[in-house]
């Protein structure tokens, strides 16, 4: 498939790792997200040449890598040819409370659930420099394409996806359908024996797989109580861009000429 030609939803590389586009939906006033202008995905160590080559053929010039400096180092990115951001040293919850139920015998498929879905609830005011970073980065590459990333592109990048879309007007409906579509298009079983292998160097001696499910997955109830966490704190999604992330109404309405046709 020529990508160029023919936009797509999930971007067809031979080292892609949840991979998509963001192009293509429609907010509440009929505008349309433009297609090729906003990536999301996993990590990129995988790429292949010929994925270099069309990368840079769709004029992607801007990355945003949010994993940790162990994280990169674990998974060096290829060379896209483009210029990265990769300093957020994103965390989207602790991984010191997983250990700590874990330890105790507190651990178990409902307590992960909500381990998780908390984490994207209390990550609200810890995460926001990082997203206005971001945003302010693809306002000044509005010209031109721009990937945000981490391990999987399924929690930084989802909540980072769900805010543009937000900024963008798009439902909310369809925000979470966005964010869910991670179920389809990326393998939870690789990054389960990740965190098995993990698991193991630690001398853990037993775990279940349901546990880690809500780890290596996503819920719908994750990105809902994030929505919930900046509604009742700020007020509204639009008040958290405006009062979190510091994004005047002039910037936001940039962003929207920029990215929506």
């Amino acid at each position: 498939m020529d990508i160029l030609k023919h936009p797509n939803r999930v971007l067809p590389l031979d080292g892609g790792i949840n991979f998509r586009d963001l192009g293509g939906y429609r907010n509440r006033h009929g505008k349309t997200v433009k297609w090729k202008k906003l990536f999301r995905s996993g990590h990129l160590s995988n790429l292949s040449d010929q994925d270099i080559d069309q990368l840079e053929q769709l004029s992607l010039t801007r990355i945003h890598d949010f994993r940790r400096a162990d994280e990169q180092q674990r998974a060096p990115s290829k060379p896209v040819r483009a210029e990265i951001t990769n300093d957020y040293e994103m965390f989207v919850g602790s991984m010191s409370k997983f250990w700590e139920f874990l330890d105790n015998g507190g651990l178990n498929a409902e307590s992960a659930h909500e381990l998780v879905r908390g984490s994207y609830r209390d990550c609200i005011d810890d995460v926001a420099p990082a997203y206005r970073r971001l945003f302010l980065s693809l306002l000044d590459n509005a010209d031109n394409a721009s990937l945000f990333h981490c391990a999987a592109g399924k929690d930084r990048t989802g909540i980072a996806a769900a805010l543009i879309l937000s900024a963008l007007e798009v439902d909310r409906d369809t925000i979470v359908q966005d964010y869910l579509l991670t179920l389809e298009h990326y393998d939870s079983e690789r990054l389960l024996g990740v965190v098995e292998e993990h698991l193991r160097n630690a001398n853990v001696s037993h775990w279940e797989r349901s546990w880690l499910m809500p780890y290596v997955s996503v819920h719908q109830d994750n990105i809902e109580f994030f929505f919930d966490a900046t509604e009742k704190q700020y007020g509204s999604v639009e008040d958290y861009l405006s009062d979190a992330l510091d994004l005047d109404q002039w910037q936001l309405q940039d962003l929207q000429a920029a990215y929506l046709e």
